[in-house]
């Protein structure tokens, strides 16, 4: 932020920015939870992962060519910015075009790969094909009973399974174009399927998907974890409608996945960054329980956002030894446990 003496509060700037935000709003998938997150570096031509950000120090490095930094060096690299045009972008959202003579030479780094735009017709036709091919899928359905998951909250929730075949053939019978099959994000440069190997979690909204990550069931995959690239939402947020009277807010996936098949009215923030935009996501939620991951990141997010939400919001600490809600989940008693400490949460916030 440039001030009247032509000096810039760089903490502050960074503190609005968060770099795992900035590398995903430019396409970059990240995996991983917590304070390592990895992807493929957009620097340069891999297929590895290489790519790491650390929520902790919020810099970035990339163990293959070696770039690293913080958000400022990952914008301007990206987008070929000076530091007082990064500086701008990162301010107010304003980017003037670079003069020539500062732009990058093609060679100097790959062209960020372009943000799919959401479809929700061919996205809810797609989860439809992997919801399919979960059902005849016998090892898919075995993963989701060792996670704690029914088959009736995965039919409910719309889970699938992609098994890597089939997807762009039943699209193009369906009648969807090639050029919404490219701009879809559910397919990788070599024209294989995004999501191959994984159970699939769309996010739904009137029954349509609006966004779709997945989860590899076996597990030595990598990677585990594959999202469409873009903005992530408040995952299941949509669902519960306008105004939910109480929403509890789990950090992942089938943390989420846990709680939802257990019938509660509950949201996954997908991270532990970000927490300013779950926050603003439930401005209008008056009642919000955050159960984060029994781990230094997820306390630290838990903490953030409740300061954040205020008196509204009450942490659930998950017992000793209990690293998540899906762990919870695999416990004989598991729901039983975390409906005590709901209230124990409930009756701490009074």
């Amino acid at each position: 932020m440039v001030v009247a003496n032509s000096t810039v509060d760089y903490a502050e700037l960074k503190a609005r920015n968060p770099l795992g935000d900035a590398v995903e709003a430019a396409g970059v998938v990240l995996h991983g939870k917590g304070r390592v997150r990895q992807g493929v570096c957009p620097f340069h031509q891999e297929q590895e992962g290489s790519f790491t950000v650390y929520a902790n120090t919020e810099k970035f490095w990339c163990f293959g060519c070696g770039a690293g930094g913080d958000v400022l060096d990952f914008v301007g690299r990206m987008e070929g910015l000076t530091l007082p045009q990064v500086i701008r972008r990162l301010d107010d959202g304003s980017t003037p075009p670079p003069a020539a003579s500062n732009r990058p030479a093609p060679t100097q780094r790959p062209t960020a790969p372009p943000i799919p735009s959401r479809d929700p017709a061919l996205l809810t036709e797609a989860a439809r094909f992997y919801g399919g091919q979960l059902r005849r899928s016998r090892v898919a359905l075995e993963y989701l009973a060792s996670r704690g998951i029914e088959l009736d909250a995965a039919r409910r929730l719309g889970l699938g399974y992609a098994t890597g075949n089939g997807l762009r053939e039943y699209l193009q019978a369906a009648g969807f174009t090639s050029q919404r099959l490219r701009d879809s994000g559910l397919f990788l440069e070599r024209g294989a399927e995004r999501f191959a190997g994984m159970i699939t979690v769309p996010d739904l909204a009137h029954g349509r998907a609006r966004w779709l990550t997945g989860r590899a069931i076996q597990p030595n995959a990598r990677p585990r974890f594959q999202a469409l690239p873009g903005s992530k939402p408040v995952l299941g947020l949509a669902a519960l409608g306008p105004a939910p009277s109480g929403v509890i807010v789990a950090e992942g996936v089938f943390d989420w996945l846990t709680l939802a098949g257990w019938g509660y009215p509950a949201v996954a923030a997908l991270g532990t960054q970000g927490m300013d935009k779950v926050a603003a996501a439930l401005r209008g939620c008056p009642r919000i329980f955050l159960a984060f991951d029994n781990d230094d990141a997820g306390n630290t997010a838990a903490q953030e956002l409740k300061g954040l939400l205020g008196n509204r919001a009450a942490v659930v600490n998950l017992p000793q030894g209990v690293a998540d809600l899906g762990e919870l989940a695999t416990l004989p008693n598991g729901n039983l446990i975390f409906r005590r400490l709901l209230a124990h949460a409930a009756n701490a916030a009074r």
